[in-house]
Formats: C-alpha cells, structure tokens, sequence
C-alpha cells in the first residue's frame, strides 16, 4: 500500500520542481546563475566545452563565452557579473549587460543552469511561425550603418539565420554556410545573418570563415526570432511570407540550408 503513495510523492516532487523553474526568456539582472551539477567541462582545440550529463546536449563556448561562463558561480546576481566584467575589460555598460544577458539565457535554455527550464526541440516539430505568415517587421543596422528594413528586402528569397559571434554553436556551423553561400545566390535566395553583438566581432568571425553575407545587427532579438536561440533558421519568399518551417541549432540550420539547392 505504500508503494502508489511514494510514487505520488515523487511526482508531486517533480511537478514543483519543474513549476519552480523559470523559462530563458524571464532571465534577468536580478538572476543568480548556477551550473546544474551534472554539466560537465572539457577543453577541445583550445575552446571550452559544455556537456549536459542529463541530455548528452553540447556547448560550445568562445573565449568570451567561457569567460562570462567561469563567472556564473551561483552566489553572484548577473548585475554584479556585469559590473565586475565592465570594470575589468572596459567594454560598453550596454553591450556588455545585453551580451551577459543573451548568453545566460542561452545556456539557460540549452538546460545547464539550475532553475530554467530547458528548451526541448523535437524532430519534426520544430515549432516557430507557420510557413505563409507575414515576416515580422525589423528595421536594423547593418556592419557599415545603413538601414535595412524587412520592407526594403521584399522581392528577394532570403535565408535570415539567427546568430550571434559569442555563440558556439554558430561558428561550428560557419564554414558550411560560407560554403553554401554562393550555391545558393546562384539559387537566388541571399543568406541574411541577423546578429546580436558589436559589428567588429561580426566582422571578425565573417571574414574568418568567408561569409560576404549582410550581417544586420540587433540589440535585442527581433520578433521573427523571439525566445530561440542562435542559430535558427527560415526561408523567406519574395513576398515576405514564411516559406519554411523553422531550423532550430547547428544540424538543421545547415540542412535547411543544403535542402534548398
């Protein structure tokens, strides 16, 4: 007789728990980031990585990155990391707190930090916009200033990939999507990275791995990405509807890409 009523504690248990945790997106300045105690850390090529004892998920953590992540101690709030990181390297209050901010909930997501709760894709439904929804309006900076506005982009097929230089999992990905780039102008759709961080960054990992495509910078993500990580993925057709379904992380963004030609 006792046996049901433990298992009912045990699911009760678990339904706090996961009542307790907080999406990525709530992340704010006020949050105390803790690795949860299975992640695991090791070094490859010279770059940190992160693996998730409970989903096998990796991380792959820039220089940069693996800073920010060596600071998340679980007693600090991330207001204070910030600070500490501005006073330490001088970087620009702003950037610095949205850099700090997109990469917490980013691991926050990816289910390496106690208390958020881990974005869980599955194959074949990758959520997102429906194909044949109207792009979300943007109006945005590209690496030299100018403008470009998702209005200004009708009449082209675009591949708008959403990336950051501080993500890992973006610059694995890099030089396949250098590759894929030309093949798929001779295709006629524009590959369109929408970045968050400093253009010089940007600049830097583009001329790395020869990506020449428009990279248009935001401070926070635009509506079409909202709430996913980097990278993700959707074609977009001449008359500026959805034309695929979305490609969430470093294997489906590049065969979204593949599938194309």
């Amino acid at each position: 007789m006792d046996e049901p009523t433990d298992q009912a504690e045990v699911l009760t248990g678990q339904a706090e728990i996961e009542a307790s945790e907080i999406d990525a997106g709530e992340i704010d300045e006020s949050f105390v980031p803790t690795a949860r105690a299975d992640v695991v850390e090791v070094e490859i090529e010279g770059e940190k990585v992160l693996l998730a004892g409970s989903t096998g998920r990796v991380h792959w953590l820039d220089p940069v990155s693996a800073i920010v992540w060596d600071c998340l101690d679980g007693r600090s709030r991330l207001r204070d990391i910030i600070a500490d990181l501005v006073d330490a390297f001088g970087g620009d209050p702003e950037v610095v707190r949205t850099d700090v901010l997109r990469f917490t909930r980013e691991v926050g997501g990816a289910g390496l930090l106690e208390g958020v709760r881990e974005q869980v894709h599955v194959p074949g439904s990758p959520g997102g916009l429906s194909p044949g929804t109207e792009l979300p309006p943007f109006e945005l900076s590209d690496l030299e200033g100018r403008t470009v506005t998702s209005k200004g982009l009708r009449g082209r097929r675009l591949l708008l990939v959403n990336w950051s230089p501080a993500c890992g999992f973006c610059r694995q990905i890099a030089p396949d999507l250098g590759e894929l780039q030309d093949p798929l102008r001779d295709r006629g759709i524009e590959m369109l990275l929408i970045s968050i961080g400093d253009p010089e960054p940007n600049r830097e990992l583009a001329d790395e791995f020869g990506l020449r495509c428009p990279v248009l910078l935001q401070e926070e993500q635009v509506d079409l990405f909202d709430g996913l990580g980097t990278p993700a993925a959707y074609l977009i057709d001449q008359e500026g509807l959805i034309a695929s379904e979305l490609a969430l992380g470093a294997t489906l963004v590049p065969d979204l890409a593949r599938s194309l030609l």
